[in-house]
């Protein structure tokens, strides 16, 4: 009887965290801000226990990128963490990469809300169009896609540096 008790309870914790693990995460600025500023194996451990799995890594003598991805519902979210060396370590970063289009505005709402104020649009190289909000010292950059962005679902994507 009591093995049994502890089974079902066992059981009835995982069926209640499962519905936690399969949600899209909502992040907000301030946490990406401390995922980019985290160790790249305090970022590992923290979004896998989100769960994420590995996706990519990139690393060269300059940089290195890692990149976890989630797919729930549909929707895929994509984080990518830029360690660069030392002479460098002003430009580590995290990119949030999104496919729901509402989360993406809430960061953009969030940021507009928390004082970052319109800053230097453009264009980067795959056609995209940017938008970044400053605050003080701190840059958000929001990458809008592009109009004819072909097949699959378009992705958003936020930048936040160090």
């Amino acid at each position: 009887m009591k093995h049994r008790l502890s089974a079902f309870s066992a059981a009835l914790l995982l069926m209640l965290a499962t519905p936690a693990m399969a949600q899209q995460p909502a992040f907000t600025l301030p946490q990406l801000k401390a995922f980019a500023e985290v160790a790249p194996d305090a970022f590992r451990t923290q979004i896998k226990s989100q769960g994420f799995s590995y996706a990519d890594k990139t690393v060269t003598d300059q940089v290195s990128m890692i990149e976890y991805e989630k797919f729930v519902d549909g929707q895929t979210t994509r984080l990518m963490k830029s360690t660069y060396v030392a002479s460098r370590s002003g430009e580590d970063g995290i990119q949030l990469t999104l496919t729901d289009k509402a989360a993406f505005e809430r960061l953009v709402k969030e940021a507009r809300d928390t004082g970052y104020r319109p800053g230097e649009k453009g264009r980067i190289p795959g056609g995209e169009t940017y938008q970044e909000f400053k605050r003080g010292n701190e840059v958000v950059r929001f990458v809008y896609p592009r109009k004819e962005s072909g097949a699959g679902l378009p992705s958003y994507t936020a930048v936040v540096w160090r």
